[in-house]
């Protein structure tokens, strides 16, 4: 009763003269990188806080990407901010890679008693009620402050932070630069965009809170990334799958032919021995932990060369010959079952896709001008050069 007692009047004195919208956790304003955002109104003082993390080799002459990472339903920024950024070591790979994370507090919603997201744009300028005006404010916010690379914003969220980051692609999509998703799905709501924006997706197969194949409440990971294709006009025949991890990750890709039109999902079959489960990926994917793959995926671009990086190995699981060449190019490989073929160029745009068996591996390239390609067949992925 006490301790209660305690809290209540700490939040009183916090929100005198107004009342305050939201009631935060209160370990977020002992941390040292705590930010906040004040809104007045008419009847209200309206604080939304933060957390953030500036890289050691932050230079304020030099325009520097953001990521925007979103807590769990019910989480604090503090306690997520010191699982993710300081455990996980996305602030490490933050420093080294020269990024600012930003960890925003959800709302506290009383019908709930909780703290969490509201995906959705219901056009207010309120920061408590909308939460999509509030990501917008957030990145003003911060660039006010530091200088920002506007063009480089990205959004990532976990569970309920992951439906969050799938409603700022669809309701501001000319902000953001591309979304990672870590165990979350994606609440019914249209996306009236225009543009594409670059996703990348994690979930477990053994999900029991946000299960992989939906239900009555969520819907399916791939009604979601079926969803994506068609709104980002992504065709499903440009689908790559590799099994990473000795099987315990499946790996699908997917490119389109405009500016980037891409979407990776990582199906976690196993992570530390456990099948795949609901919460923050960290177990290395053939070699990077899914912190670096998500970063790579963002500054890639949706290049197929930076997208596909875990998959160059001292090996090819194909030759091509002739390469160089001038017009055809043949595709052996050692398996004699159908396999997919997907060629780009270097910005990667997907040029030409289809289907390899043995008696047809030999392909017409000739109304490709001359220049570097990229051949991605199964696991493996190759440069070929046109000659004129």
């Amino acid at each position: 009763m006490v301790k209660n007692f305690t809290i209540f009047c700490l939040f009183f004195l916090f929100c005198i003269p107004l009342f305050c919208q939201t009631q935060t956790c209160l370990q977020n304003l002992d941390h040292p990188n705590y930010h906040s955002i004040e809104q007045l109104t008419s009847t209200e003082t309206i604080v939304r806080e933060y957390i953030l993390h500036i890289p050691s080799t932050y230079n304020a002459e030099t325009a520097t990407p953001l990521v925007i990472n979103l807590h769990g339903f019910g989480d604090c920024a503090a306690d997520y901010y010191e699982t993710v950024g300081a455990f996980y070591e996305l602030n490490q790979l933050a420093d080294q890679e020269n990024f600012i994370v930003a960890y925003p507090q959800g709302a506290y919603r009383p019908e709930k008693e909780e703290t969490y997201w509201e995906p959705g744009d219901d056009g207010s300028t309120n920061i408590y009620e909308n939460d999509v005006y509030f990501m917008e404010q957030l990145i003003s916010n911060i660039d006010e402050e530091y200088n920002l690379d506007l063009n480089n914003v990205f959004i990532c969220g976990y569970s309920n932070g992951g439906m969050m980051a799938y409603s700022m692609a669809c309701n501001s999509s000319d902000r953001i630069a591309g979304i990672g998703i870590m165990s979350g799905t994606m609440l019914d709501e249209v996306c009236n965009i225009d543009n594409s924006i670059p996703i990348v997706v994690f979930h477990g197969i053994g999900d029991g809170v946000l299960p992989y194949e939906g239900n009555i409440w969520y819907q399916s990971v791939a009604d979601v990334v079926n969803f994506w294709l068609d709104q980002n006009d992504i065709p499903s025949s440009s689908l790559i799958t590799s099994s990473l991890n000795n099987g315990n990750v499946e790996k699908n890709e997917y490119f389109g032919e405009n500016a980037n039109t891409c979407l990776t999902l990582y199906t976690i079959y196993e992570e530390w021995d456990k099948p795949g489960d609901h919460v923050w990926f960290s177990e290395e994917i053939e070699g990077r932990t899914p912190n670096q793959i998500m970063w790579d995926f963002f500054e890639g671009n949706c290049s197929p060369i930076s997208a596909t990086a875990e998959q160059v190995n001292s090996y090819l699981s194909f030759n091509v010959q002739p390469n160089p060449f001038s017009n055809q190019i043949t595709i052996n490989t050692a398996n004699t079952s159908i396999q997919h073929y997907s060629i780009y160029n270097l910005q990667g745009k997907l040029l030409r896709s289809g289907k390899l068996n043995a008696h047809q591996n030999t392909i017409d390239l000739s109304a490709l001008p001359a220049n570097v390609y990229i051949l991605n067949v199964g696991h493996s992925i190759q440069k070929i050069v046109k000659i004129d």
